[in-house]
């Protein structure tokens, strides 16, 4: 068992990496809360995956629990999915010093932190993510946003949960590209922070390889996130650092209306890391024969390198974002493997990256 803490005073918490967790979670749970009242949220799949050896888990341990399922979709971050939640948790009589558990991937923890942060004015809530994408990124740091009619993200708020479970052995009935998406963004994480991280992508030769030292990967992945989530809570400054390749893969995400069908966030946080790393390094910023490097591992992932979207379709979408304040915004590139930076700059600078 690996222990990750995330000191965040009175919000402070633990990562909890260990096989086998969804079975032994619920006398960890009731001791952490003492709750005597869960509510578990899920989504199609999952809850025949691992809902029941969880419901099992909190029962055994006392715990009074019921089971909410939601559509396994994107569209499901929205204010009309949360009422219908808010109203499973009345009919169940969920009270103030309850408990609720996502059980899901990165569009359940969404949701289940906002209903956290929101019903009864705020009540525990538990991550318990079964994606890899969601086991090293959206489940930690309490960053919670919603989809509404006028646009996406646009609803949100910082809810920290009480702790994060992590079981590798989840990944394992992963499909093979929602693996890989969860690898594009480890493999982020090496680029800006983890040089060795990195490396064991370089030296992967096959899923199975992958699997071997997921473990691996998910434990410094969580203490890179776990350390810019103490430093920088909201988002704001340092952990800017972390959306290597956002920049440009959110751009993408948009013009294709979020389709996980088209491309998922992995595949387009692939592309804008192409494509910003070779562009700095063109432009000297970044060590020679980075780009080679990366471009080799995301080909193993069987992750893209490029788009079809035409450049100024992207450059115009890339003005419009929520972090350009005042015509720049801060753009993190690599200096080399391993180490990352922020660079201001302009938006027409920013137009450059996508050619």
């Amino acid at each position: 068992m690996e222990k990750i803490h995330i000191n965040l005073g009175k919000d402070s918490y633990d990562i909890v990496i260990d096989s086998g967790l969804i079975r032994r979670a619920g006398d960890a749970i009731s001791s952490l809360t003492g709750a005597h009242d869960a509510a578990i949220i899920t989504e199609d799949g999952i809850d025949r995956l691992y809902g029941m050896d969880l419901v099992k888990s909190l029962e055994s341990a006392g715990i009074r629990t019921q089971m909410i399922v939601v559509p396994s979709s994107e569209k499901s971050r929205s204010l009309s999915i949360v009422n219908r939640v808010y109203g499973a948790l009345v009919d169940f009589g969920l009270p103030s010093d309850g408990v609720l558990i996502a059980l899901g991937g990165r569009v359940v923890g969404d949701i289940t932190g906002f209903v956290a942060a929101t019903y009864h004015r705020g009540i525990a809530y538990i991550q318990f993510p079964t994606s890899v994408l969601s086991q090293i990124g959206s489940a930690i740091g309490g960053k919670i946003t919603l989809d509404i009619t006028a646009g996406k993200n646009l609803v949100g708020t910082f809810y920290q949960p009480r702790a994060v479970y992590i079981d590798p052995g989840m990944a394992k009935t992963l499909p093979r590209k929602y693996l890989h998406n969860g690898m594009g963004e480890a493999v982020k994480l090496g680029c800006v922070c983890d040089k060795e991280l990195f490396e064991l992508f370089e030296k992967a030769n096959s899923d199975m390889d992958l699997l071997r030292v997921l473990p691996e990967i998910i434990r410094r992945c969580c203490t890179i996130k776990a350390h810019y989530v103490e430093i920088d809570p909201t988002g704001k400054k340092e952990r800017r650092l972390l959306d290597f390749g956002h920049t440009i893969g959110g751009a993408i995400e948009r013009c294709c209306r979020y389709d996980d069908k088209t491309i998922t966030h992995g595949e387009a946080t692939a592309i804008g890391m192409y494509l910003v790393t070779k562009r700095a390094e063109l432009l000297g910023l970044t060590t020679r024969g980075t780009t080679s490097r990366l471009e080799y591992v995301l080909k193993s992932l069987s992750l893209p390198t490029e788009t079809h979207i035409a450049p100024e379709i992207l450059a115009a979408d890339m003005a419009r974002s929520k972090h350009v304040k005042e015509g720049k915004l801060q753009l993190a590139l690599m200096k080399e493997i391993g180490q990352g930076f922020l660079k201001e700059v302009t938006v027409e600078e920013l137009a450059k990256y996508v050619k």
